[in-house]
């Protein structure tokens, strides 16, 4: 991939080429695994092509033993193995995505049972820690709800860019998006991380952003591209995926921008999902 954020050519036959390859429909982008701990070489190439083409494949296996240690087994394969060790992050290198009664973490809405806006993981890391991957496993689903949405981000990008040349290249500014530190009782946990929404890092775009407006500044110029932006997301198109993931699937991406529904849970049986972020792409 070209500088296709600078270069008109480049950009041109990129998103040529993106377009025609793109996937539409979710039947596709499916992998059948046989045995997470041992992919075959059909099964693991089949996931590297889709996360090429797509940025994202769906996974789906047989009830596990222990299923954090087929996970991460099933990632590490991939190529997946410096994950991000952020808060809440379990010694099996795994977030337990569960509703929880913990105050601290409650304050986290992946912990609770409410929407999430569209968002990519990670966005408040500073750059030496971008989330360039992630996989989301479901161990036990929700009574009902918890859907998943999500959009390549380079469909994103090609989309935001036919609409506005101008908002596209607003939104590769380096002081676009703001994430004041994190702190409590006076300790910063998380220092404050500026940066770009649009990027290009390692010779491919990267997406950083977040739907949630609280405790996240834009900069005043910048303002009229993220509503464009959100226009676009909330729209709708043919590449636009939705999904509720249920027992034994699982979606590994390189760090697509997605969204969840709210919830309704049985406490006797709580909706889980384990989710792994990397530092590497797939």
């Amino acid at each position: 991939m070209a500088n296709v954020l600078t270069n008109l050519s480049d950009y041109q036959f990129w998103r040529d080429e993106k377009l025609a390859k793109a996937a539409s429909k979710l039947d596709p982008c499916i992998v059948d695994i046989h045995n997470p701990l041992t992919l075959t070489t059909a099964e693991k190439s089949k996931i590297q092509s889709l996360c090429q083409q797509n940025n994202f494949a769906l996974i789906q296996t047989q009830t596990q033993a222990d299923y954090s240690h087929a996970i991460v087994h099933l990632n590490q394969q991939l190529g997946l193995k410096a994950y991000d060790r952020h808060l809440f992050v379990n010694n099996d290198t795994l977030a337990h995505i569960t509703p929880t009664s913990n105050p601290q973490q409650g304050e986290f809405i992946p912990y609770t049972n409410k929407a999430i806006g569209w968002h990519t993981d990670g966005y408040y890391n500073p750059p030496e820690q971008r989330i360039r991957s992630f996989s989301l496993f479901c161990v036990n689903p929700a009574s009902s709800g918890g859907e998943n949405s999500w959009l390549d981000n380079e469909i994103l990008y090609i989309l935001l860019r036919q609409q506005s040349p101008e908002a596209a290249a607003l939104l590769t500014r380096t002081n676009a998006m703001t994430i004041p530190a994190h702190s409590e009782k006076g300790k910063i946990l998380r220092p404050e991380s500026t940066g770009a929404i649009f990027m290009q890092d390692n010779k491919r775009l990267y997406l950083r952003y977040t739907q949630r407006k609280k405790n996240v500044q834009f900069a005043d110029e910048v303002r009229a591209a993220v509503a464009l932006l959100d226009e676009i997301l909330a729209q709708g198109s043919p590449y636009h995926f939705q999904h509720l993931i249920t027992q034994n699937q699982g979606i590994i991406c390189n760090n697509v921008i997605h969204k969840r529904s709210g919830f309704v849970d049985d406490e006797r049986s709580p909706r889980l999902l384990l989710r792994g972020r990397y530092f590497e792409r797939i």
